[in-house]
């Protein structure tokens, strides 16, 4: 039987916290210093950017960019620091650290050609996580909406590192579906980098249940991970998914509207999509019943497959990238398509990584 809820269960919350705050900033840093390269010495003085006079150009997308990037970092920082600091010091404390990540990243976009350092970059990112700071006291699980998130979190998830992490991942996967590729939820795309030869030639019926069978085995990884880590696989488990896709449906809608233009919101729900979905939640039922290394290694496999699967896959000439991820409207807009593509790609090979060093754990319902 679950035990009871209490406040001295609530530090784990603090420690998902600290974890998920780790995986931002290496985001952050990703998107702030991509391409990585054209590095050279600048010809201005170290930190001369804090005393220019303020760009020209400053938009209303660079502000808002700038601003929402960092609130997360701000928020999840300041509510990892609750169970050791007041709430006043764990803002100060959070607020410091956004803003010398920002000022030493800045910092180093003086000596990044294709980027350019700013002081407003500077002033709305401080700002950002400031905010972001501030809102973190009161999802503490000392308050009523922080322990109840605290609850649903111990109610449906194991308690310890392998539900930590499954959370993190899932938030990550939440973040990946902001991309937007050519197979929706076709994660693990490195046709660029590893050169696979195509499976098979290109025909619409072919590429549809290709395209399915990307969704099929995706889904089917996401929800054996969630239930890899899951107290059980009833109701909790199946709202967690639920809301998970729910999540990734309207994200998509959202970038589909306000980035990309789109005069059709849905045009990413493609029939191979919904194919793929049904299939996923026809067998997931069946293998959820697994143990909980039966679980890991089945998601396992079915991700590894997925990836095989969207790197064989002809291109479709019938689908070209949206102009919008071609061009840009702001060097900003390319560095958060840049960010969501990155974790895209790479989500299904951290999400490999953790099943197979969770493969060997034993936990205390594990029927084996």
């Amino acid at each position: 039987m679950l035990p009871e809820f209490t406040l001295a269960s609530a530090p784990r919350g603090h420690r998902l916290a600290a974890i998920a705050a780790l995986a931002y900033s290496l985001v952050i840093i990703y998107a702030s210093l991509q391409p990585f390269t054209g590095w050279r010495m600048s010809p201005e003085p170290f930190g001369a950017f804090l005393s220019a006079p303020w760009p020209r150009w400053i938009t209303v997308d660079d502000v808002l960019f700038n601003f929402a990037a960092y609130v997360p970092f701000g928020f999840l920082l300041a509510l990892s620091q609750l169970r050791r600091l007041s709430a006043m010091a764990a803002v100060l404390l959070s607020a410091v650290a956004c803003i010398a990540l920002s000022l030493s990243l800045e910092s180093l976009q003086q000596y990044l050609s294709p980027r350019f350092a700013s002081n407003v970059d500077l002033l709305v990112n401080s700002i950002g996580g400031t905010v972001g700071a501030l809102i973190a006291p009161v999802f503490s699980p000392q308050q009523r909406p922080g322990q109840a998130l605290a609850q649903l979190r111990y109610r449906w998830f194991m308690v310890g590192p392998r539900g930590d992490m499954v959370l993190v991942l899932a938030g990550l996967w939440l973040v990946a579906q902001m991309h937007v590729p050519l197979i929706t939820l076709g994660s693990g795309d490195l046709r660029g980098i590893l050169g696979f030869g195509e499976l098979f030639p290109y025909s619409p019926d072919a590429y549809l249940l290709a395209e399915a069978g990307v969704v099929a085995l995706n889904t089917a990884g996401l929800g054996l991970l969630l239930a890899a880590a899951s107290r059980n696989t009833d109701f909790g488990y199946w709202r967690a998914l639920v809301l998970l896709i729910a999540g990734a449906c309207a994200i998509k809608t959202v970038i589909a509207v306000l980035l990309l233009d789109a005069s059709r919101p849905w045009s990413w729900w493609t029939p191979g999509l919904g194919m793929g979905l049904a299939a996923a939640l026809i067998v997931l039922p069946l293998l959820k019943r697994l143990s909980y290394r039966g679980r890991s290694a089945a998601a396992l496999l079915a991700l590894v497959a997925a990836v095989v699967l969207v790197n064989g896959m002809p291109e479709n000439p019938y689908r070209i990238a949206p102009a919008h991820l071609l061009t840009g409207r702001t060097s900003h807009f390319l560095s958060f398509a840049g960010m969501t593509r990155a974790l895209s790609d790479l989500w299904p090979f951290l999400a490999m990584l953790f099943l197979l060093l969770s493969l060997p754990w034993r936990h205390a319902a594990d029927p084996d």
